[in-house]
């Protein structure tokens, strides 16, 4: 199998997991528990924890709906949105199937197959990880104040079957993605698996648009994929870097693996270049453009910058590569 068609498989499997969470609400239960006994700054915090923890999932659309929803209650929403928006950003870039850019990646460097081993993955971007969650915590202790929430008496039961089945489905997901299971091993089992299994109501919540910035992937490819473009590392970093202040991440990181540069590299570079504002990724052009709540982009490129820096701090000194 080719890399498109197994990315654009991967991500609608992807999408059948979120929203089988997003149907089960546990997400919305452990939200609304942040929300009731805390003030502004310590909510921030641990919703900001929440999501990072749980972005990795490939949850990150599902918590951008969440957030939605959770912004109205607080008074400073301009700014907490983006502490929010970036925690689901930082946050999945630690696994090689936490958002889009990292799932092409991954089956990209392994010719239609995943390539990086899940243990790899983790090791090459935990620095990053790491150092970006303890800037979100910093930033959402200093740019928040300590005012109450305002309060709304809900009560949210989540749903166990749901997760049951999100749950098989992430076994699959991680057998795959360790080199375990074949694309089609994996096309097969998980396909007659959401077939017999997933409910019409699950379906219903798909983010099936999702599916139509995935979809650029064929062009991209049958394009670039007899042109010769060659980077070297620091050339191809910056690129993907700062041209994503421009030009989605994911449509770079469509581009720039046909230019052999290594994957580290790229992965940095697509993940930093994902921060750089409104067109950084699907996930801010997503959060934007439902526009409920205006977003505080000179803080994002001000966390943009800082990321920046300890992602060239982290690549020069080559820790944790060996």
């Amino acid at each position: 199998m080719n890399p498109p068609f197994a990315y654009f498989f991967s991500i609608l499997i992807l999408l059948f997991v979120t929203a089988s969470i997003k149907r089960s609400r546990i997400i919305d239960y452990f939200g609304d528990k942040i929300l009731s006994n805390n003030n502004e700054r310590f909510a921030t915090i641990l919703l900001v924890i929440l999501s990072y923890i749980l972005s990795p999932l490939f949850l990150s659309f599902v918590l951008l709906s969440s957030f939605d929803k959770w912004l109205l209650r607080f008074r400073n929403k301009s700014r907490i949105s983006v502490l929010l928006l970036t925690s689901t950003l930082l946050g999945g870039i630690i696994l090689p199937f936490g958002n889009m850019r990292n799932v092409y990646i991954t089956i990209f460097y392994g010719g239609g197959s995943p390539g990086i081993p899940l243990s790899d993955f983790v090791r090459v971007m935990f620095p990053l990880w790491i150092a970006g969650l303890i800037i979100l915590l910093i930033y959402s202790y200093f740019s928040t104040v300590k005012d109450e929430i305002k309060q709304k008496k809900t009560k949210i039961k989540w749903r166990w079957k749901e997760l049951v089945f999100s749950l098989i489905l992430l076994i699959f997901i991680i057998a795959y993605f360790n080199g375990k299971m074949s694309s089609l091993g994996f096309l097969f089992i998980t396909g007659a698996f959401s077939f017999a299994f997933i409910s019409i109501e699950t379906l219903k919540q798909v983010d099936w648009w999702v599916l139509i910035p995935a979809g650029f992937v064929f062009v991209f490819y049958y394009l670039l994929n007899n042109i010769d473009i060659t980077l070297n590392v620091w050339t191809g970093f910056f690129t993907g870097s700062i041209c994503s202040l421009f030009l989605s991440s994911n449509i770079l990181s469509y581009i720039l693996p046909f230019s052999g540069m290594e994957s580290r590299f790229l992965l940095y570079a697509i993940s930093v270049g994902g921060l750089g504002g409104i067109l950084g990724t699907a996930e801010s052009i997503f959060m934007w453009r439902k526009g409920r709540v205006e977003l505080d982009w000179k803080l994002m490129l001000r966390i943009y910058g800082i990321c920046l820096l300890v992602a060239l701090l982290i690549l020069v000194l080559g820790g944790f590569y060996g």
